[in-house]
């Protein structure tokens, strides 16, 4: 797909909606069914224990919510991981009050391993019910127990996490839509998440390039059942040797808008010769047929990732894409927060009407999740530094969600008013309403 030539970056204006919410989202993303199936971590399966160890199990279950009925299952001394506000309870009778109103109804505990040392076991497993004919893993429990000297098991220490596994399910277009709507938000940019399956962080894949082309295909087909509101950009590993021909399959798609890199997923070390030279391979390619981009520069190796390798994107890679819009997201980190040292580089070469810098714009999707105040305060004077109009909204999967990406990003960043409307109000050209082929 070509995109006409545009401004630097274009402004839309919906009613008023800049002064209380974003008009777009410029780091959405869906999840296939089979990039549902991947990220969910598949459950341990429940085991049988011996008999003296289900015993205790079948009475913790039975007095789940019988204050007595749990304190006697108890050594003196027990401890307990609260859940409920991150403590913990210490001795048997503060340990049955407090588990006896932790639940709102009944559970089964469902084991997955445990040990018998001597007088003293242990017993990993879920909590669980029932929903819907399935069996629901809420919750994860530990048992440390001990004999006591009757020789019967007692529970000495309890540690209890929830939610339980986390378990993924697909988001298509209508459901992304449902979420902008909530948001009052306009158009977004869906990347797909194709690159998950060139990644080196998973092991190699079978059929690796028909698989990135079906997850390809699928983030395209469900935009396009909103082509006025859903723009695609399609994915991969720049440095599989399919790349360019993955590129070339979409560079004239109506609903493509660009490219989604991901240099931590895939490996990518812009340090290392040759992963340079294919990273610029396919940045050229990207401008020869203008199609925008939207990368992931954070890598988090084990040399690090910060100043060096801004220098080399800024020095080697942005001029050979001088035509197109390029945002980096997170701010240039990896979400939450950002990587300062990395942003200073841009941040600095901007300031200076770097001409390298003309195209480039900075998502923020979950940058201003779960910061400090000084990281926040320096966030702020960094979006003040690279200019308000450079500066767009994003999400990224979630949770949490688009409405509440803008609560958290609105309530915690130290902006003003007049400054969060600037950033709400921005749209990138790549989100441009049907633009124009080039000649």
């Amino acid at each position: 797909m070509r995109l006409k030539l545009l401004p630097f970056l274009l402004l839309f204006a919906f009613g008023s909606h800049a002064a209380s919410g974003p008009v777009a989202d410029h780091h959405a993303h869906l999840l296939s069914p089979a990039g549902a199936a991947r990220i969910t971590e598949p459950p341990l399966d429940t085991i049988a224990v011996p008999a003296e160890l289900t015993k205790v199990i079948d009475e913790r279950e039975q007095a789940w919510n019988n204050e007595e009925g749990l304190a006697k299952l108890y050594t003196d001394n027990a401890i307990v991981h609260q859940a409920r506000n991150a403590t913990w309870i210490k001795g048997r009778a503060e340990v049955a009050e407090n588990l006896a109103t932790l639940f709102a109804k009944q559970y089964r505990i469902a084991p997955v391993a445990y040990d018998i040392t001597g007088n003293t076991a242990w017993v990993a497993g879920y909590f669980t019910r029932p929903n819907e004919g399935k069996l629901r893993r809420f919750g994860h429990v530990l048992l440390s127990l001990k004999k006591d000297d009757a020789g019967a098991w007692k529970i000495a220490a309890e540690t209890l996490n929830f939610p339980g596994p986390t378990t993924y399910e697909t988001v298509n277009a209508e459901q992304l839509i449902a979420r902008h709507d909530e948001a009052g938000i306009k158009r977004a940019a869906v990347l797909s998440t194709a690159y998950w399956w060139g990644s080196p962080l998973s092991g190699p894949v079978e059929n690796e390039y028909e698989i990135v082309r079906q997850q390809n295909d699928w983030t395209v087909s469900e935009v396009a059942k909103y082509p006025e509101r859903l723009f695609a950009f399609i994915s991969f590993n720049p440095l599989k040797d399919y790349a360019l021909e993955e590129l070339q399959r979409f560079a004239k798609h109506p609903n493509v808008r660009g490219l989604k890199l991901h240099f931590g997923n895939s490996g990518v070390d812009v340090k290392n010769p040759e992963h340079l030279e294919k990273v610029r391979r396919v940045f050229k390619a990207a401008n020869e047929h203008k199609m925008g981009i939207i990368v992931h520069l954070w890598t988090g190796g084990p040399e690090g990732y910060g100043k060096e390798d801004a220098e080399i994107f800024l020095a080697q890679v942005l001029p050979v894409a001088p035509d197109i819009p390029i945002t980096i997201a997170h701010f240039a980190g990896g979400g939450p927060g950002y990587t300062d040292e990395a942003l200073a580089v841009y941040a600095e070469a901007i300031q200076k009407n770097d001409p390298r810098t003309k195209n480039l714009t900075f998502d923020i999707a979950t940058v201003a999740d779960s910061q400090s105040d000084a990281v926040l305060k320096k966030f702020a004077e960094r979006i003040r530094q690279i200019g308000f109009k450079r500066v767009l909204f994003g999400t990224d999967l979630g949770p949490p969600h688009a409405r509440q990406s803008w609560m958290i990003f609105r309530t915690t960043t130290p902006l003003t008013d007049e400054e969060f409307a600037a950033i709400a109000g921005n749209v990138a050209p790549y989100l441009a309403p049907n633009p124009a082929p080039s000649p």
